[in-house]
């Protein structure tokens, strides 16, 4: 038997992301898309949606690719989803499931998200936050100079671009 040698990198990330989890208050990942908005995802709550999304991994081949990185299989998956009168296991899954695809950058995924968070049974005000947020981040990807959170003074252009003087996004 062969024995996966971790390196030094590699140990100091698995601490680092122990630590993290350690740190992190208790979440529930199949809750997030449902209750908080597309920029509040950290990095403890990428892991928890990746190790949930990991979890969830059924038989099924589109499930399997999907979880694998082909968010067109998990687009695919959720638009087959009749739209619920509550939220059920099922549901949970398959939303978190096109969540974890959004957030890997598929750009088709949070446009989807979106559209179905606003069908879903949900209280109004919170579902057209949570779509609109991910709309917003959508932008912010393509984007970047114009989508910027107001919250978020860090952020700024890429170096090559300010000292062009040119946005990103200029036609």
């Amino acid at each position: 038997m062969s024995m996966v040698k971790i390196t030094t990198t590699g140990r100091q990330i698995l601490d680092e992301t122990a630590a993290i989890i350690a740190a992190a208050p208790t979440v529930y990942p199949f809750r997030l898309w449902r209750t908080i908005p597309a920029a509040d995802y950290d990095l403890f709550r990428r892991l928890a949606v990746a190790a949930y999304v990991a979890e969830c991994a059924t038989g099924d081949v589109e499930w399997r690719r999907a979880i694998a990185g082909d968010a067109t299989c998990a687009i695919r998956i959720a638009l087959r989803m009749e739209v619920p009168d509550e939220i059920t296991f099922p549901v949970d899954a398959t939303m978190t499931l096109l969540m974890y695809s959004a957030l890997d950058g598929s750009a088709a995924a949070g446009l989807v998200l979106a559209h179905l968070l606003r069908r879903m049974p949900i209280d109004a005000p919170l579902k057209h936050r949570l779509a609109t947020s991910w709309l917003v981040r959508n932008l912010g990807l393509a984007c970047p100079s114009i989508a910027r959170p107001r919250r978020r003074a860090a952020a700024s252009r890429p170096a090559a671009a300010a000292s062009l003087g040119r946005s990103e996004c200029a036609s």
